[in-house]
């Protein structure tokens, strides 16, 4: 019975599975839906061609900048050793601003500094000057002074021999005959002194000197019995009385030392110099006399010979000391193989001092003018790329807008163009100002440009009070503006393939698809240049 059951089942469960596989429907069963219909052109705007004025503007944020604006990089890449500024720090000119990790790099330059010193050393050295190094060598001075020398003495000599071949003139007489008549005047001067050394005084002589001698002695004990009247006064130098003690006392001595000496017999010794004096001026006149003796007569020929002689040997002291100096001067000019390979030298320790200076000076940043900081970038440690920004410095005397656009803008401004300027800090107030410098490359076919080459300067007008640094300002430059043009709505122009078109609206709801050239736009419209007339209807897309 139980088997009889499960049987059962198991038939109705089949035929139940049979009936629902015949209520089963196929997708080509199902009915068709009904699709919505597509809105009519009547439904979709429709614009109106007419003529008008436009105007394109270009519209960008903008910064308050300084006219003189530098951005500091390194030249190399390295590690940050030390940024030695902050933003709104002042600077001076040349102040270290920050440098790379340079490792022993400044180790190294100073011996290059070592060693072109001294292979300059060495070059003076070889031209032969001085350790000042200032001036000629001491080699050309001697040189130079050896030359002068030499002309001097021949120079001399000639002049010795063209007196020898003219014979003496008139002066040459005149001159040996006044040193006769001079000698023989001082020997009888000193003869006549020898006789009034050796004769003694005369009795009136005495007498006189005697007298004088007495008559001075009177007044000096008159003097000094005036002066012992007031010598215990205060001011006793001051006074009369001293001051004429005084010369009575020089007065008598000088009357007793001639007394003394009229008296007392002539020294041995004061009569030998006389005598010995007699004897030179005796020499004296016979040497002046023989002069002009020998003037008169003229040369021999064996003084002439004599004198040609000594031009000859002195004109050659000269060519060789002419020679001496240019040799010193080849020397000192480096045109001697030792200075020039000392120059050789010296320009090699110069240039590998230049190159490790150069490596140095790349991996430092200096303030290249008087500024404020007005960025900085990085900190110590960071790993820095050349040429990558690193701090900014800026010059707060002169302000200018600074505007950062996009490259298709900016191939639409130019120099001159007016700008609206709106500072962030006044936004009540509109200020007109002029596009005054473009960047160094201005152009839309790289639309990867730096920043740096896609920002332009606007003159900053006197604002109604004070603005810093970094201040921001919105900018509509006013690129270009049109009178009297076709305009239509920029939202019914459409592209395909690069080229633009709209639908003109017929009668009976059609339509006609007219290429278009465009020029200039604005927020809205757009200068239709070809295709279209004023007063046509144009269905929006």
């Amino acid at each position: 019975m139980a088997n009889v059951a499960r049987r059962l089942t198991s038939v109705v469960m089949i035929a139940g599975m049979l009936f629902t596989a015949a209520c089963t429907k196929l997708p080509e069963d199902y009915p068709t839906p009904t699709p919505f219909p597509t809105p009519a052109e009547s439904n979709k705007p429709v614009y109106t061609v007419t003529r008008g004025a436009i105007e394109q503007q270009v519209k960008a944020l903008g910064r308050v900048a300084a006219e003189q604006e530098a951005i500091m990089y390194f030249r190399q890449a390295g590690r940050l050793l030390h940024m030695y500024v902050d933003t709104d720090q002042k600077v001076k000119k040349g102040e270290l601003l920050a440098e790379l990790d340079t490792g022993t790099l400044p180790d190294q330059v100073a011996v290059a500094q070592a060693q072109a010193q001294i292979a300059q050393l060495k070059v003076d050295q070889a031209m032969g000057k001085d350790a000042s190094g200032a001036g000629e060598s001491t080699a050309v001075t001697s040189a130079r002074a050896a030359l002068a020398k030499a002309e001097a003495d021949y120079a001399k000599a000639q002049d010795s021999l063209d007196k020898l071949l003219e014979g003496p003139t008139a002066a040459d007489v005149q001159a040996a005959q006044a040193s006769i008549s001079a000698a023989q005047t001082q020997l009888q001067k000193d003869q006549t002194a020898l006789t009034q050394l050796q004769t003694p005084p005369t009795a009136d002589q005495l007498t006189i000197l005697r007298a004088d001698l007495d008559k001075k002695q009177a007044a000096l004990a008159q003097a000094q019995a005036a002066y012992d009247k007031v010598k215990y006064a205060p001011n006793v130098g001051a006074l009369p009385q001293s001051a004429a003690l005084q010369q009575a006392t020089a007065d008598y001595n000088a009357s007793k030392a001639a007394f003394d000496q009229a008296t007392a017999p002539p020294k041995p010794e004061d009569v030998a110099n006389a005598q010995k004096q007699i004897q030179v001026d005796q020499a004296n006149v016979q040497a002046a006399q023989s002069k002009l003796a020998q003037l008169q007569q003229g040369a021999t020929s064996a003084e002439i010979d004599a004198a040609k002689q000594t031009v000859a040997s002195t004109k050659a002291g000269v060519d060789l000391a002419r020679v001496n100096l240019q040799q010193a001067l080849g020397a000192a000019a480096g045109k001697s193989i030792d200075v020039q390979i000392a120059q050789k030298q010296a320009d090699l320790a110069k240039l590998q001092l230049e190159t490790l200076q150069t490596q140095l000076d790349q991996a430092q940043l200096r303030a290249p003018f008087d500024g404020v900081v007005t960025e900085v970038d990085n900190q110590d440690g960071d790993a820095i790329q050349s040429y990558t920004p690193v701090l900014t410095v800026s010059d707060p005397a002169k302000l200018e807008i600074a505007v950062e656009l996009q490259p298709t803008d900016l191939a639409q401004v130019a120099l001159g163009q007016v700008a609206s300027v709106v500072l962030s800090s006044y936004p009540k107030t509109t200020l007109t100002g002029k596009v005054i410098r473009m960047p160094a490359v201005a152009t839309s076919n790289q639309p990867q440009l730096p920043a740096t080459l896609r920002t332009v300067r606007i003159n900053l007008p006197t604002p109604p009070g004070p603005v810093n640094l970094g201040d921001l300002a919105n900018v509509t430059i006013d690129v270009q503006k049109k009178e009297n043009v076709l305009l239509l709505p920029t939202t019914a122009i459409q592209t395909f393939g690069g080229k633009r078109f709209v639908r003109l609206a017929g009668a009976n709801g059609e339509h006609q698809e007219v290429d278009i050239q465009v020029g200039i736009s604005d927020d809205t419209n757009t200068e239709i240049v070809k295709g279209l007339s004023a007063g046509q209807k144009v269905i929006a897309p």
